[in-house]
């Protein structure tokens, strides 16, 4: 059975509780409804409280219906997390970007697209792309749970693994195919994002720390048929609850203006 949408229930409930809270108000200043119009039968009254219930019920289901794609602020393990929209580069901080299993950097519409978060990392905001690789290739040696295999004498990380270059968190986010598609299985995601959170423990080093909505871009998601945003965000939103990981600056969450359109907010704000 499909359950009532949230802006309903929600709007039946606050109009009741005013509704309650005003009567009980007036019965402690000696009033009731009758000392409005002494001459209106009992049903009467009846009636006109209904369709007030119903107008006020109305008005509120109008207002949270008008929020439910609008950005909130949420308190998680203690810190603060932003869910804004806006772009994750003109933000302060660490910025999580998602790179497939081999971290390639080869911007060419073909291994990285150019309209993806990595490939506009590596077109508009890297001045050394040698510098990055030679970061990328030193990791394999760091202080890390997730140790990359090679296949072909090319390093494969565990997804969830992170890079730290400059501002930001390269993370291991995708595997890859030989028709160089970026792909993750449905069951994975959550493992990612758990890796994701241990790893960012090791490295984030007291910044305020900045992630998109993983898996919302061209990303293939094997088993789902359609992407359904507000589910990503709930997974991201639990596996930072579960983890613990408690960032002394908090977090923001970018969500880009179409994005946020196909996310309901108000069932964020119920669950966290």
């Amino acid at each position: 059975m499909k359950r009532i949408p949230i802006f309903i229930r929600k709007s039946i409930s606050y109009s009741f509780a005013l509704i309650t809270g005003a009567s009980t108000v007036a019965g402690l200043w000696g009033y009731t409804i009758k000392d409005i119009n002494s001459e209106l039968s009992w049903w009467i009254w009846a009636l006109i409280l209904l369709g007030f219930f119903l107008l006020l019920s109305f008005i509120i289901g109008l207002i949270i219906k008008s929020l439910e794609h609008k950005p909130v602020t949420l308190t998680i393990n203690g810190k603060t997390v932003k869910i804004i929209i806006g772009d994750i580069f003109s933000e302060q901080g660490y910025k999580v970007i998602p790179f497939n299993e081999r971290f390639d950097t080869q911007v060419d519409d073909i291994v990285i697209a150019h309209n993806t978060l990595n490939g506009k990392l590596i077109d508009n905001y890297i001045e050394d792309i040698n510098e990055l690789n030679n970061a990328i290739l030193s990791a394999t040696s760091k202080d890390s749970y997730y140790k990359p295999t090679f296949i072909e004498g090319k390093a494969v990380y565990p997804l969830g693994r992170i890079i730290p270059y400059n501002d930001y968190l390269l993370l291991s986010f995708t595997h890859f195919d030989e028709h160089n598609q970026a792909y993750i299985g449905v069951g994975e995601y959550e493992q990612i994002l758990l890796r994701m959170w241990k790893e960012m423990r090791r490295v984030y080093a007291a910044k305020h720390v900045v992630i998109p909505l993983l898996g919302a871009g061209i990303t293939t998601i094997d088993g789902t048929q359609k992407k359904n945003y507000t589910d990503l965000l709930k997974c991201i939103l639990c596996t930072l609850r579960s983890s613990k990981f408690q960032p002394e600056q908090g977090i923001t969450i970018t969500l880009t203006s179409d994005t946020i359109k196909q996310i309901n907010m108000n069932i964020i704000k119920e669950e966290f």
